[in-house]
């Protein structure tokens, strides 16, 4: 099955106000952080497929190829109700792991 399909369709599980890491989404697949990122960035319905909530392994804001990069990232994401410490990372609470929930 076509990866970036797959990739969609865990976005679609993440509701909002919560967030996945890349690695996270890596082991769902069976792929690398990087693979993901770079499918994510292939992601021609964002923000409906929500990969802005992709974020990296401890929470900071990277690679967000939308429009306005990751200080739009970082909008969508607070009108989401996701918090962030002083660092600019995303709050723990907020961070859900797919492949706990589904493997």
């Amino acid at each position: 099955m076509d990866r970036l399909f797959l990739l969609k369709t865990l976005l679609l599980l993440v509701p909002p106000g919560r967030v996945v890491t890349y690695g996270d989404l890596a082991r769902v697949l069976g792929t690398s952080p990087r693979t993901v990122g770079r499918l994510a960035a292939m992601n021609d319905e964002a923000p409906v497929v929500p990969c802005h909530r992709v974020v990296g392994s401890r929470g900071e804001l990277v690679g967000y190829s939308g429009p306005g990069g990751v200080g739009f990232k970082r909008k969508l994401l607070e009108l989401e109700g996701v918090s962030f410490d002083k660092r600019g990372r995303v709050r723990r609470e907020h961070i859900m792991s797919l492949a706990e929930e589904l493997l």
